[in-house]
This record gives C-alpha cells, structure tokens and sequence, in this order.
C-alpha cells in the first residue's frame, strides 16, 4: 500500500520569492514542467495512483491534474480537500521574502517560517497547520490508502511537511529542517496497521 506526496509545482508567487499563504496563485511554465516530469517518474517507478487527493488551490489542482494526464488517468479526477490548504501566513502573505526579513529582521522571519509552534502576525503555526491536515489524512487520505491501493495527495510545502512530520516521527527540532520542493515526491509504503515500513524520495 503506497502513499504518495509531492509538492505543487512552481508558483507565480515562488517564481517571484513571495510567502503565498492562501493567495491562489497559477503555476509558471516551469511549475507545469515539473509536474509533467513528476507524472513520468512515477510512471517509471510503476506507480500509478487509483484516488487523487489535493488542496483547493489552484496551484494544486493544476498540478495534479498535469500528473494525471501524464499517467493516462482520464477517468480520474482530483479530488480537492480544504484541510490540505497551504498554511496561512498572515501579515505576511504576498510579501517579498527579503522585504520581509529587512522589516522584522531575517531570524525573526526564519522562526516563523521554520518553527513549529511561532506563528506569524495574523497567520498559522506548523502545529495550526498541522491540526487541520491530519484530520484529512485520517478521514480521508488513509482509509484511501488502506482499501484502494496508491493515493497520490498535491498539496503545498509547509501542508506536507506537516503531514510528513506524523509519518517520520520527526519532532519539533527536527521538522525546521525538514524542506520539500516543488514536483518533489515522496513514496511511503504502509502496512496493513497503517504503519509506515519504508519511505523513498523519487528523483
């Protein structure tokens, strides 16, 4: 049983070196090639998903849909979950992210960028995030998974690092360091407890 995550393909707003939060921001021409180039390495590993899962935004939406194609699956159609949203920034959604740090300070923005617990002015933590993305996993996401063989899941950096952090067991310290790129996949394989036996990166 496959769970597979990969991240939304470059934005406008990442292009731009912008915190993108809740904006729904199209995919750049890049972006649109990345996830092209996701659909065949999953195609090459022999992996293609029965369900699709991803977050409402556009971004995302457009992504999964490029991946599906890419897999010939026409007869499945993306299925958008509102907790798998990227995290919300805040004041700082639709800043530039040096503009940013010259106005609070780059460590200031580091913390609430990386941190788990700091949230930014206005915005969501890591752990807010967090909160709303396992609730889909486990409604939606892993009974997937546990009945209906691959479940590809499109969603956004900081919702997937969320979520990664409950299947490595990594802890606070560690998921400040944890990074996951655009078109980046990650392929978990689950037991039939739904524990997680082993994890590759697909490049």
């Amino acid at each position: 049983m496959r769970l597979i995550l990969v991240g939304h393909g470059q934005s406008t707003a990442n292009a731009a070196g912008a915190f993108t939060g809740g904006d729904d921001v199209a995919l750049t021409r890049k972006g649109q090639s990345e996830a092209e180039d996701t659909a065949r390495r999953l195609h090459e590993a022999g992996l293609v998903p029965t369900r699709i899962f991803c977050s409402p935004l556009s971004r995302c939406v457009q992504s999964a849909s490029i991946i599906a194609k890419g897999l010939s699956l026409k007869h499945l159609t993306p299925a958008p979950l509102p907790g798998l949203r990227e995290r919300d920034y805040g004041q700082l959604t639709g800043m530039n992210k040096a503009d940013a740090g010259q106005q609070f300070g780059a460590a200031q923005v580091r913390i609430w960028r990386r941190s788990y617990a700091i949230a930014p002015p206005g915005g969501e933590s890591l752990r807010d995030t967090a909160a709303r993305v396992l609730c889909a996993y486990v409604t939606d996401i892993l009974p997937a998974v546990l009945s209906e063989g691959p479940v590809l899941v499109v969603a956004h950096g900081n919702s997937l690092r969320a979520l990664a952090m409950t299947l490595d067991g990594l802890n606070a310290r560690q998921v400040e360091d944890l990074e996951i790129a655009t078109g980046q996949a990650l392929v978990y394989t689950l037991a039939a407890t739904s524990r997680i036996v082993a994890r590759t990166t697909l490049i």
